[in-house]
């Protein structure tokens, strides 16, 4: 059953079982709670398709593999906190023994989840000799502190257990309490019913931004960037619920910009609710990250891990991206690596660019990563398009959204000349590309490379987006001949960025004006450079939009004003110079 929960406004939406495959440490109590990881789900081929069933889930013990192979494993991963590299892993606890009188294989196994190190065998092979063993299901861990989605191999099809993959300080915690004695037991599976009180919100079934990094010229007021917010909340616990609050708080920094919530309100056991909240919007968005964070609860939870979403939109000063970045680099956070299984001669990863005021700016160039499965992307070469899209449809739910109608806008080469592995790398045009209001652009990284794999994120993939009206395509795929407008089915999307720069030519009639505001942060006064600009009066706004200071005559000299804000608390404001027959808007940051 399904409840549409209208908080705020009318919306119609669909959403089937969602179910929930956790990996759930139960104990000890140092080690309680859900980790991140990867699974059967993960890649197509193995004998166990997914862990979706509920009768797959596992509920056991954990031991260690020991496979009485002699040696260390030194082919490990770098520690992000230490910077130095990880301790090697002993070549016994990798399972790839395939001496079937080995000990190992006749005893302690036996209804056991086996926790395996990756390393020197298939990852599919270490789960099959396990099931033989008589394990009931696999932990896995990386060698260095990353997610990996694990292929099948020759033996993946054969094994028909489930196992995860964690990172290796997962691997590491794990390992150490078990050989210091101490009791673990693992959940591993479709978690749905499984826990007494259990409130859930799945990324799949959460409201995103626009993009997640955009530049400051494309996001100047609410007409150009706003947020839709809401999510699914479900109950996939088995007891029922009388007092559930759904909230979204929006921050800038340690500033909260947003906050909202709802009040309580029943939801069974096995039920779910849509909870629509406003638009999260604002007359001016300083630069930096704006992080958003979903909240569903019901008191008590026995599995908390899913009881939040955390995601941010970047503003900045040039890039564009669908994926999540870093909001100190920029760079990409994930990197998951696909390809089109299909293509005979070439393939695309593509994305859609449109936006109502994009003559602001123009396409100066791309940025992407990739990965090859050789031992070196040194010397391959990817093509980089940009085209017009001018098929005529509403948005992506249309039946006439297809690619049938384009115009090349620019095709050059791209050569590798370092092995720059899972690394963004970028290209510039010769001459930005100009672009035009409102105007669909589709912009890929072309491969003819079977061995070449372009990096994607799974993280956001916005896949309720895609639901509602008025949603434009974001991914798209291109195999041969053919075009894929939803992308990839498993709801990635690329980690490519588009770089832009502001289009200071103008378009038409429009004049741009370099307004600079200094010293920025200011403490006391801050002078304004109009940049030509014949401003008549000012006003001030913080973040909520709240009306905070207002000058109705500016008195400038030499092309410079003098703004007091000493009264003003530290924080970020937008301030609108007000002319004639315009407003230009720009950021200045409080610090006292």
């Amino acid at each position: 059953m399904k409840k549409i929960l209208l908080l705020f406004s009318a919306l119609a939406l669909s959403a089937g079982v969602q179910a929930q495959v956790v990996l759930n440490i139960m104990s000890p109590s140092s080690l309680q709670g859900g980790l991140t990881h990867s699974n059967n789900g993960a890649v197509a081929g193995w004998g166990l398709a997914d862990l979706l069933d509920p009768a797959d889930a596992v509920l056991d013990t954990v031991v260690v593999m020991d496979d009485s192979t002699a040696g260390i494993n030194t082919l490990v991963g770098t520690d992000p906190n230490t910077g130095n590299a990880y301790p090697g892993i002993p070549l016994k606890y990798e399972g790839c023994n395939l001496d079937t009188n080995s000990a190992w294989q006749t005893n302690r196994l036996n209804g056991k989840i086996v926790l395996i190190a990756r390393g020197t065998c298939e990852f599919g092979l270490k789960v099959y000799l396990a099931e033989k063993a008589g394990a009931r299901a696999v932990i896995m861990f990386n060698r260095d502190n990353a997610g990996l989605n694990a292929a099948p191999g020759v033996y993946g099809g054969l094994a028909t257990i489930p196992f995860a993959m964690v990172a290796r300080p997962d691997g590491d915690n794990l390992l150490n309490a078990i050989l210091n004695g101490q009791t673990v037991v693992a959940f591993l599976g479709n978690k749905i019913g499984a826990f007494p009180n259990d409130m859930s919100i799945s990324p799949a079934e959460a409201v995103y931004p626009p993009a997640l990094a955009v530049p400051g010229m494309l996001a100047m007021d609410s007409t150009d960037f706003k947020m839709k917010l809401g999510f699914w909340g479900r109950n996939d616990g088995s007891a029922n619920q009388s007092s559930v609050v759904a909230s979204v708080t929006v921050k800038r920094g340690t500033t909260t910009v947003y906050s909202m919530s709802t009040a309580s309100f029943p939801l069974n056991s096995g039920d779910s609710s849509y909870i629509s909240f406003p638009p999260f919007q604002l007359n001016g968005y300083p630069l930096g990250a704006y992080e958003v964070n979903y909240n569903l609860t019901a008191g008590t939870d026995d599995f908390p891990l899913d009881n939040n979403i955390d995601f941010a939109t970047v503003i900045n000063d040039s890039l564009y991206s669908y994926a999540r970045v870093d909001p100190a680099t920029l760079d990409a956070l994930d990197n998951n690596s696909y390809q089109s299984s299909s293509f005979t001669s070439s393939w695309g990863m593509c994305i859609n660019f449109q936006h109502p005021n994009a003559s602001r700016s123009l396409l100066k160039g791309v940025r992407w990563a990739a990965w090859s499965n050789t031992d070196t992307i040194l010397g391959r070469t990817v093509d980089v398009s940009v085209d017009g899209w001018y098929d005529s449809f509403t948005d992506l739910n249309d039946p006439n959204c297809a690619v049938t109608n384009t115009s090349p806008l620019a095709l050059d080469t791209y050569t590798y000349t370092t092995n720059a592995q899972d690394q963004l790398v970028s290209h510039y045009f010769t001459a930005p590309i100009e672009l035009d209001d409102n105007q669909r652009y589709i912009v890929c990284i072309n491969s003819s490379d079977q061995t070449l794999y372009l990096n994607h994120s799974g993280a956001v993939a916005y896949q309720l987006n895609d639901q509602m009206a008025g949603e434009q395509p974001r991914e798209l795929v291109r195999s041969d001949n053919s075009w894929f407008v939803r992308g990839f089915s498993g709801n990635v999307i690329p980690t490519m960025q588009l770089i832009l720069e502001q289009n200071t030519s103008g378009v038409g009639e429009e004049v741009y004006y370099d307004i600079k505001p200094f010293p920025n942060p200011a403490q006391q006064l801050v002078t304004i450079d109009l940049g030509g600009f014949d401003a008549r009066s000012l006003e001030v706004v913080d973040l909520t939009g709240a009306l905070v200071l207002r000058q109705d005559q500016v008195n400038a000299v030499d092309g410079k004003a003098v703004v007091d804000v000493t009264a003003l608390p530290n924080g970020a404001y937008v301030f609108i110079a007000k002319g004639a027959d315009r407003d230009v808007k720009f950021n200045v940051v409080v610090s006292h």
